[in-house]
């Protein structure tokens, strides 16, 4: 970039001296008469006038072209890299969401195994949401299968103790407001309405 923009000023720089130095030449001829220079008629005046801005605007047509052209190609390489830049910051989110859905599912093992059914369901039921909002959703049966299993073990009792039940509705809402909802509907409305159930009768 420094190596453009250095030949870039040297070529303006050799330009001007250039025209510097053939300005004091012509001048230094006129004042001397060197080669039987004369007055010019208005008519001779006038040509050489318009073909000397015919050829600086030829010059500063074909200068602007030249900086076109360049910047075009410095904007494609901005946009290769901006589609570059989206596509890593996708993979790390997906990566990221990935983490946080086989955390999530070890924290809901472990609270299953200490028999804290209530906070193991709200675990699987995050893990599931996360999963569900990969480009390729992974342990989803497996997560079904535990919200089932740690639904089965919900008691009136864990539901009256858990003080997080806002969470598990929350949670339940954003996993029916996924697009791919429709890939595992049946099989968790079933889940969520037994659980939802209790709730009810625990309130009664």
């Amino acid at each position: 970039m420094k190596n453009k923009k250095s030949k870039k000023f040297s070529f303006a720089h050799i330009c001007a001296y250039l025209s510097l130095a053939i300005s004091v030449t012509m001048i230094v001829l006129w004042c001397c008469n060197a080669g039987g220079f004369k007055v010019v008629s208005l008519d001779s005046f006038v040509g050489v006038i318009v073909a000397l801005l015919a050829i600086v605007v030829t010059l500063v047509v074909g200068w602007q072209i030249y900086n076109g052209l360049e910047i075009k190609r410095q904007l494609e390489k901005l946009s290769t890299l901006k589609e570059k830049f989206r596509v890593q910051e996708k993979t790390i989110e997906q990566q990221n969401k990935e983490s946080r859905h086989l955390i999530t599912m070890m924290f809901g093992v472990q609270t299953f195994d200490m028999r804290n059914y209530t906070q193991a369901f709200y675990y699987f039921m995050t893990s599931l949401l996360l999963t569900m909002q990969l480009d390729k959703p992974i342990n989803v049966d497996k997560l079904l299968t535990n919200l089932e299993l740690a639904n089965d073990n919900i008691t009136g009792s864990d539901i009256k103790d858990y003080d997080n039940l806002n969470d598990i509705q929350k949670c339940d809402k954003n996993i029916r407001a996924l697009q791919n909802y429709d890939i595992i509907e049946s099989r968790y409305k079933k889940i969520y309405h037994d659980f939802n159930s209790k709730i009810k009768k625990n309130n009664d």
